[in-house]
């Protein structure tokens, strides 16, 4: 091991073991009893039957996954970790403490012969998570993921052209499909988030949406509804006569009532609209997110306002979701050299 010691062995062990049974709360409540009653002491090499080596990787996949759920992360996005470290592991043949640069790379290669480019970046990234934090924890010297080290080439970024979003904004559309449009070009909100929003969240006077994030459930963030979003959202609240306190309901009634909306069931009215709107893409909401980073990166919004209103933890992750143009690089060198 190169640096953790014998005592976070047997703490991380044990967080491993529980992380199955218990949720985020509980398992960051346990590891602060463990610590607390094992300050000032050693685990010293007669305890080292307790202290199990991890040196297969499913072990070491199951104590990542276990930080992972400590911070936040949700299960879909745990899944995919562990999926991905499945398989990268099922096809290197290695183990973790000796997998190298051209490991990565080379397996990446085969991914790329077999999956889209979206799909090998996404796995990339998952990589990276897991070797950052074995790098991290002290559990390997040298992390073969870190930044620079290894560059995928430039994947598309899909999002909606000013003359798409006309098409869109301007097709007939029922109250609730124009509200849904209008508030995710105006929020630039994930779907989960969407799904998961109460009309209590929005405040009508000052026009803005404060909301749990999905990306680390602790951190609240706040977006704002533009003229259109917030006009269109009125008319589709008022329009119900249901008391059901989700932002966006179903239009079928389950015994009287309808059911908060599901991402399925919000993903299905972008795609519907953008199918009547002849658009040659798929119309789902994170080409809306998308869509949302890059009008405002083109209006010159810093970087870093883009990266709080789509609460990202890093300006790289923002970055990728901005589309690249020649004209706001045009404009941005302008105005240096008009300062000049």
């Amino acid at each position: 091991m190169a640096g953790i010691s014998k005592k976070d062995m047997v703490i991380n062990n044990i967080i491993a073991a529980m992380g199955q049974h218990l949720d985020a709360k509980l398992l960051r409540l346990l590891e602060n009893v463990i610590r607390q009653n094992l300050y000032g002491l050693e685990v010293t090499d007669e305890c080292t039957d307790l202290a199990v080596r991890m040196e297969d990787n499913d072990r070491i996949v199951q104590v990542f996954l276990a930080s992972k759920k400590l911070e936040g992360c949700k299960d879909n996005s745990l899944l995919q970790y562990r999926l991905t470290a499945q398989q990268f592991f099922s096809v290197i043949q290695k183990q973790y403490t000796d997998v190298t640069k051209d490991d990565v790379k080379v397996y990446l290669a085969w991914r790329m012969q077999r999956v889209k480019p979206k799909t090998v970046q996404n796995t990339k990234s998952n990589l990276s998570s897991l070797f950052s934090w074995l790098h991290d924890e002290g559990y390997i010297a040298a992390n073969p993921v870190s930044k620079g080290r290894i560059k995928l080439d430039e994947i598309e970024n899909i999002h909606l052209t000013p003359e798409e979003e006309v098409q869109v904004r301007d097709i007939p559309k029922s109250l609730k499909e124009a509200a849904i449009v209008d508030f995710l070009l105006s929020t630039g909100v994930r779907v989960g988030e969407l799904a998961a929003m109460n009309i209590s969240d929005v405040d009508f006077a000052k026009g803005t949406v404060t909301f749990r994030g999905e990306k680390g459930s602790c951190r609240f963030r706040t977006v704002l509804l533009d003229v259109r979003a917030k006009r269109h959202l009125m008319d589709y609240l008022n329009e119900r006569t249901d008391t059901d306190p989700a932002l966006f309901v179903t239009d079928r009634r389950y015994n009287g009532t309808p059911k908060r909306m599901s991402k399925h069931g919000l993903e299905s009215v972008t795609k519907a609209v953008g199918k009547r709107a002849g658009l040659d893409k798929n119309l789902t909401v994170h080409v809306f997110r998308r869509t949302f980073a890059t009008r405002l990166a083109d209006a010159g919004c810093p970087l870093e306002v883009i990266q709080e209103l789509m609460g990202h933890s890093k300006p790289e992750t923002t970055q990728r979701y901005i589309a690249k143009s020649q004209a706001r690089v045009v404009q941005s060198a302008a105005r240096y050299f008009n300062a000049a």
